[in-house]
């Protein structure tokens, strides 16, 4: 594939990804509020969170500072991103996998964050150690990545083919991601097999991004992983494995979200500008006709 070609595909599918991924991520932080829902625990509580308790166990609890942790948060969080804590705990025969999988992706991400800097020291022309260790180190990421990847991708698939419970949920979609990711893993594999100097190579290729130098050709197997993976980048926002951005939100502004409503904020405002929507609901005991609001609704049931 000529240099010209691969940096036209290359800026097209990652304009692709950044624009669809952003309006996605727009889209979900727009959302009305959610249900108000205590869910507990909260884990940026920093005195009852560790038992499940909140604020609400005080005393005029209205009228005393709230102490939040953020340390609590992202003990949580890491356990979660890093260890599938929730999967461990519901499905540990899926969890070996799946922690296979995300592993590999990590090690991709890392390996990606390596290419953008050998990419930034090959445009600025920095040669020695520190450029060796892109050379060296890359493919040792990329590589160990593409290999647990793989093998978390195909336990998934075999999961879903032979187990009756994930069998009877899983669309044609979700095996089709699957063989997406899978074909990235795959064809890293081949890439860092076939180019002894794949470091170096892809190295070079960031910095034909950061340059826009159409002259920075790679080898057949290079390019080809290099297309598959932004492909799947490209088609990444349009799919439900966005999930990873979307547990940002269904996290912090629902399951943790515990900001009390006070008289005049901004959570008022917005709860009052959605009890004035009409109700369509074609539930009889709801008693909706399109007409009435949620408030008049709420009314209603509020009447003795």
């Amino acid at each position: 594939m000529s240099g010209s070609l691969l940096l036209f595909l290359s800026y097209g599918l990652l304009a692709i990804f950044v624009v669809a991924f952003v309006v996605r991520c727009v889209g979900i932080a727009r959302l009305p509020v959610h249900l108000r829902w205590e869910l507990a625990p909260v884990p940026k509580d920093s005195t009852r969170g560790k038992y499940g308790g909140s604020y609400l166990e005080e005393y005029e609890w209205w009228t005393k500072p709230r102490k939040e942790s953020l340390s609590g948060e992202l003990a949580v969080m890491g356990r979660e991103i890093f260890l599938m804590k929730a999967l461990w705990d519901h499905n540990r025969r899926l969890w070996w996998w799946s922690l296979a999988f995300h592993a590999g992706l990590y090690l991709l991400i890392a390996a990606t964050g390596l290419l953008a800097l050998g990419g930034i020291l090959s445009a600025a022309g920095v040669a020695g150690a520190g450029a060796a260790l892109f050379g060296t180190g890359l493919p040792w990421v990329a590589g160990a990545g593409c290999v647990l990847g793989g093998v978390g991708t195909l336990g998934l698939v075999a999961s879903r083919l032979l187990r009756p419970d994930l069998r009877v949920m899983s669309s044609r979609v979700a095996y089709a991601n699957l063989l997406l990711t899978l074909a990235v893993f795959a064809t890293g594999a081949v890439a860092v097999l076939a180019a002894p100097d794949f470091g170096d190579r892809i190295a070079s290729y960031g910095g034909a991004l950061l340059t826009a130098d159409a002259g920075a050709a790679l080898p057949a197997a290079v390019a080809v992983h290099v297309v598959v993976a932004l492909v799947f980048l490209a088609y990444l926002p349009f799919s439900e494995m966005m999930h990873f951005a979307a547990k940002f939100f269904t996290y912090h502004q629902v399951r943790w979200d515990d900001q009390p409503l006070e008289a005049g904020s901004r959570l008022e405002r917005e709860v009052q500008a959605l009890m004035r929507q009409p109700v369509t609901w074609a539930a009889p005991h709801v008693g909706a006709d399109g007409v009435k609001t949620w408030a008049d609704l709420a009314k209603r049931e509020a009447k003795p």
